[in-house]
């Protein structure tokens, strides 16, 4: 195992100390035997341990996309002032593309990005958003396409400790006992803006823990080679216990002279790993998160979903600590996945989401100024009443704010609403057999995540077929 950290002095990237740490050992992994539940309950336990799992394929299989068949009856839909809708193309296999919207060399950024991949070089796609993204079902199936196609890169950027029930993880294991979690807008959060990438987990109780783990059983995610561990350097910090597998854990500081981003990279012989994370009691901890990646080529996703949030909660986050963070990351293309949020704030008007939207993507092109951007717009969404159902009217006035605003800072735009039908077809989704869109009207189902993100990649692929330097 090699350590090798790196201290970033609020926003300067310099190196306040680098080294590498021993020991390094070349053993066959030793996974822990213990589960999740029975840490929860009892603490860590290393004491045993369970024979490695078999290596992924050489081949890695696509993932299953459900066949969808329409209702047996289509109830009635009402748009604006009351005027019937009516949805002609919803199933997902006979929608026509829906195209990123954009300048031609914006969109070639994106072609670009998957021809390199295409080339057996390495892609990181950074996904940041709401629900629609932290349920990680959308996500989940980009990341097992793209990986499939050009390589398991590794799981990316994730938060061991789940920031609220419904936060998913897709194609890796995690556990965590208690921690403080906080994020803008979350009842009794930090009294700072140091959030990292958006969200942050604190704990000084050496009895507090979190892992993650690469899969058992799934072809994707079996394997991974570094650990990158973003924690905030305080001039309380503790000290933070990092333990591959059953080996003796090493001390990380977190100790710093002002606020700054603590990066801390281990890495390990490839293959079958689990890293625990513990505070080492001595002070507070603030983690904000750990990438889990493979050496050389291959496709990376990072999921950085919050439910509820708008894109406005980044104008909250410390400017250096995030800029430090994403630059890390290092991102080939960056997606902002937001709107449904702010298509339900009534009293947020499109000239105040105008502003802000700019200023956010502002703050993006300081941190990432040559990656490829990409803003999705939000999905279809109704409501039920009395006569039906009702489309939301603020999706497209939401939407196109971001077709207008996106060309300004080098981004394209994805209309995930016209992408699944156009409106009212998330009332369809909802009566398609089987079941796309939840009852809420609002997210969609599993499988209506996994279709969703079939419509993406398409224009993903569009973009790689027809924009770019070769084009």
């Amino acid at each position: 195992m090699k350590i090798l950290m790196t201290a970033s002095i609020l926003g300067t990237m310099s190196l306040a100390s680098s080294f590498w740490f021993a020991p390094i050992y070349d053993t066959e992994p030793e996974l822990p035997a213990q589960k999740c539940d029975s840490a929860r309950k009892n603490g860590i336990n290393y004491d045993t341990a369970i024979p490695s799992p078999p290596p992924p394929p050489k081949l890695l299989p696509l993932p299953t996309v459900s066949d969808v068949r329409s209702p047996d009856k289509m109830p009635s839909i009402f748009g604006k002032e009351g005027k019937r809708v009516v949805v002609r193309d919803f199933l997902p296999e006979e929608l026509p593309l829906q195209p990123f919207e954009g300048a031609p060399e914006d969109i070639a950024l994106i072609g670009d990005a998957l021809r390199d991949a295409q080339r057996n070089e390495r892609l990181r796609l950074t996904f940041f958003g709401a629900s629609h993204t932290g349920g990680e079902y959308w996500t989940g199936h980009i990341r097992r396409v793209l990986q499939t196609r050009y390589g398991d890169g590794g799981h990316g950027f994730i938060m061991p400790a789940a920031l609220y029930e419904s936060n998913r993880a897709s194609d890796i294991n995690r556990c965590s006992s208690s921690w403080d979690i906080s994020y803008v807008g979350r009842t009794n959060g930090l009294n700072d803006n140091y959030y990292g990438l958006g969200f942050a987990a604190r704990s000084d109780d050496p009895n507090d823990f979190a892992w993650i783990e690469t899969t058992h059983k799934n072809p994707h995610g079996r394997h991974v080679s570094s650990y990158d561990i973003l924690t905030l350097g305080t001039p309380d910090g503790g000290g933070l216990l990092a333990q591959i597998d059953r080996k003796q854990p090493v001390i990380i500081p977190t100790f710093s002279p002002s606020p700054a981003l603590n990066h801390v990279r281990i890495e390990v012989p490839e293959g079958p790993h689990r890293l625990s994370i513990q505070p080492a009691g001595d002070g507070e901890i603030r983690l904000f998160g750990v990438s889990a990646e493979r050496a050389g080529p291959g496709v990376v996703v990072d999921a950085i979903g919050i439910r509820g949030r708008e894109a406005r909660t980044w104008l909250q986050w410390n400017e250096a600590v995030f800029q430090d963070s994403l630059k890390v990351l290092f991102p080939d293309i960056v997606v902002l996945a937001y709107g449904t949020n702010e298509a339900n704030a009534l009293n947020y008007d499109m000239d105040s989401y105008a502003k802000d939207l700019r200023k956010v993507l502002g703050k993006l092109r300081e941190a990432s100024p040559k990656s490829g951007c990409i803003l999705v717009g939000p999905s279809d969404r109704a409501k039920k009443i009395s006569k039906g159902y009702r489309v939301w009217d603020r999706t497209a006035l939401v939407a196109e704010v971001q077709r207008q605003v996106a060309p300004e800072f080098q981004c394209v735009f994805w209309d995930w609403q016209q992408a699944t039908g156009g409106e009212g077809s998330m009332v369809a989704w909802n009566k398609s057999q089987p079941q796309l869109g939840k009852d809420d009207l609002i997210h969609f189902t599993p499988k209506g995540y996994v279709h969703s993100a079939e419509l993406f990649i398409a224009a993903l692929d569009d973009a790689m077929s027809n924009y770019g330097t070769e084009n």
